[in-house]
């Protein structure tokens, strides 16, 4: 069995979930590319050390996804919205059992049973979840809207910004409490 002591979340991560080890501890498995192994810590630890990593933290992903889209709970997360990474978890992130899919990999769903769905992901993997298949496509379409808003606040038009020849000079006189501006 692969074990690693970190990881971070990456293109080709398709899913992190947790899974408890012999001792009772939550440890993170990842399914990454055609590969799987497990992680010394739990998802949420997992994801926030990756955003950490890119100047962000868990804190304020949730919180930006809140901002962006309409009341929900459960919100997707923006990792690396440069390469496409986006999260969405299946379930409360405080249970053990809660998935974390990357969107970018999940290509189709199949109904197995009243309650259970096939997801089929990159690399040719098939996962199967207890979840009505209409209760993860809005979880995955809210992950799009997500996504698709943060694309369109990135592509904002290219500004060019022309310094001017003079400036002000900026000076606060001796025993006075504010700074007074001239031109040059």
């Amino acid at each position: 069995m692969d074990l690693r002591d970190r990881h971070l979340i990456n293109e080709k991560t398709v899913l992190v979930t947790g899974e408890y080890n012999d001792t009772g501890e939550l440890w993170s498995r990842v399914i990454e590319g055609e590969e799987t192994f497990l992680v010394k810590k739990s998802p949420t630890t997992v994801i926030e050390e990756t955003l950490l990593h890119l100047g962000s933290n868990f804190l304020g992903a949730r919180r930006s996804s809140k901002y962006l889209l309409s009341p929900m709970r459960m919100h997707p997360i923006s990792v690396n919205p440069q390469m496409g990474i986006l999260l969405f978890p299946t379930m409360n992130m405080k249970c053990h059992c809660c998935i974390w899919f990357s969107l970018i990999h999940v290509k189709s769903t199949n109904p197995v049973g009243v309650n259970q769905i096939e997801v089929l992901t990159s690399f040719g993997h098939t996962i199967l979840i207890d979840m009505s298949e209409r209760a993860f496509n809005n979880k995955r379409q809210k992950a799009i809207q997500l996504q698709e808003t943060i694309i369109n606040n990135l592509n904002c038009p290219l500004n060019f910004y022309v310094e001017p020849k003079n400036g002000f000079y900026i000076r606060k006189k001796p025993k006075e409490i504010n700074y007074f501006l001239e031109k040059k």
